[in-house]
């Protein structure tokens, strides 16, 4: 599940914002909507999570015909 967390600094006023448990683009997506939520932040980074690639493995079965 996605989880979003925010850290205030105390002495500059500062907040950072750090989204795990979601890979690739589909990171940029949540980002997109906090910042529409919260404003444009000053910087912005990704993270190794956000260019992690999904392994996805196609399987072909063949059927025996009848």
């Amino acid at each position: 599940m996605p989880e979003v967390n925010f850290t205030i600094h105390e002495q500059t006023g500062e907040m950072e914002m750090q989204i795990e448990g979601v890979q690739g683009t589909s990171c940029a997506d949540v980002a997109t909507l906090v910042k529409e939520l919260l404003g444009q932040p000053t910087r912005e980074e990704n993270t190794r999570e956000f260019y992690a690639q999904t392994n996805v493995r196609p399987q072909i079965q063949n059927r025996k015909k009848a």
